[in-house]
């Protein structure tokens, strides 16, 4: 992934719409890319302190840590998927052979 793709990508990681591809993707950018994190971090601040702002909510004040803990929620929340999305395609490879195997029987 490209700078450019990321940085427009920052929107929409702040308001959490990235699909999981998208997701794991962005994040082994920015965590590569020192460029890519600096605006994600100032991004993720601005959009804090407004939301903060106007919903008036007395919140935590770290932006940093905030943001580190988004961080780790979305890694994890991808690392999850993917065991998931391994475990459904596990759990399809023993349906296939349990049915292959109950027609084999079937018919010999």
């Amino acid at each position: 992934m490209k700078c450019v793709e990321a940085k427009r990508m920052i929107t929409r990681f702040v308001n959490r719409e990235l699909s999981y591809r998208e997701l794991e993707q962005f994040l082994y950018h920015v965590e590569q890319c020192r460029d890519c994190m600096d605006e994600l971090d100032i991004y993720f601040t601005m959009y804090r302190a407004f939301d903060t702002l106007d919903t008036g909510a007395h919140q935590e004040y770290d932006f940093k840590k905030m943001l580190n803990e988004e961080l780790h929620a979305a890694r994890r929340s991808v690392f999850l998927h993917k065991v998931l999305m391994a475990a459904a395609s596990g759990l399809l490879v023993c349906l296939a052979l349990a049915l292959i195997f109950g027609i084999y029987s079937f018919f010999f």
